[in-house]
């Protein structure tokens, strides 16, 4: 466990299992899969420095391309970010850097629940496929608490959802402390697990991809179900749909 005390506003901390850092230090360079999105993910943000200062790879997070056109957003690239797109993402893991997305993507927001943490990743398997195209491992990563840093409201019918879609960026109503678009102060826990060795296929058959998905899946489950009454989560399932 690293407890990052100069992070004034969250407490923040990685948390892991037996050898699954020096897996990560040592093997050729990853993509992390942490969700979930929440509202904002202030989790991944933090993990940046983090994964740099004390993991000790070379790490960059990915944010939706939408993010260059939206000018307080696109400050993210200031922090380490770079694009999602798989080209960049290749090149990026080409120059020896790790990168860290949101598994559940910006669709992820509409699926929080007050009872349950929810992972929407269970037919988004486009990342298998690139890890599998690039021969590169897949880290299964959770982030604790991000869910809670606002509440938020959208519609039943989902048109806000559409919307979101079509938009290519979230929209709906939200609010943290004092019922302002202040985060509230939360405890963050990223769980970090072992990287997921890939074997790599430049033309990957649906049976390789529906695999290694599985895989992704099923570790994410177990390393939560393994930490959730440590981190005081145990009164909440998660649930991956």
């Amino acid at each position: 466990m690293i407890r990052l005390s100069r992070y004034r506003y969250f407490s923040y901390r990685i948390v892991w299992t037996n050898d699954a850092m020096e897996l990560a230090r040592s093997c050729p360079a990853w993509v992390g899969a942490a969700g979930p999105h929440g509202v904002m993910p202030f989790a991944n943000v933090l993990s940046i420095p983090a994964i740099n200062s004390f993991v000790g790879r070379k790490f960059k997070g990915a944010t939706a391309s939408v993010l260059k056109r939206v000018p307080f957003l696109r400050l993210l690239y200031l922090f380490g970010c770079v694009d999602v797109s798989s080209k960049t993402l290749t090149k990026t893991l080409k120059e020896g850097y790790c990168v860290g997305l949101v598994s559940d993507g910006i669709a992820g927001i509409f699926k929080c629940s007050k009872n349950e943490e929810t992972l929407y990743l269970a037919n988004r398997k486009s990342l298998a496929k690139f890890c599998l195209k690039n021969g590169c491992p897949l880290i299964p990563a959770f982030s604790v608490g991000n869910s809670e840093a606002f509440s938020l409201w959208f519609d039943s019918f989902g048109i806000l959802e559409w919307l979101s879609r079509k938009a290519q960026t979230a929209v709906f109503v939200f609010w943290g402390r004092f019922f302002l678009p202040i985060p509230r102060r939360v405890n963050i826990t990223l769980l970090f697990g072992s990287p997921i060795m890939v074997e790599r296929k430049e033309h990957p058959t649906q049976e390789d991809i529906d695999e290694l998905h599985n895989r992704l899946l099923a570790a994410t489950k177990t390393m939560y179900d393994a930490h959730k009454h440590k981190v005081g989560k145990g009164h909440k399932e998660l649930k991956i749909i």
